[in-house]
């Protein structure tokens, strides 16, 4: 049987990934996706690195200022 890869599907594991909330501030989470510029020395050369971050109010100044 093959996978389901409706827009669906999608959507719904995206509102089931969101239903953490933060321990401190008691909000849910957001996800982010974050693009950093690192530079490799050996190469002398410049590359995207990539990462999801989960948001709340506690650390929304960090990454959204």
């Amino acid at each position: 049987m093959s996978k389901d890869r409706s827009f669906a599907s999608k959507l719904a594991k995206a509102a089931h990934l969101s239903s953490r909330h933060c321990p401190e501030c008691g909000e849910l989470y957001r996800t982010l996706k974050v693009v950093r510029t690192v530079k490799d020395e050996t190469k002398n050369s410049w590359r995207f690195k990539e990462n999801f971050v989960s948001i709340c109010k506690c650390n929304e100044a960090e990454y959204l200022s």
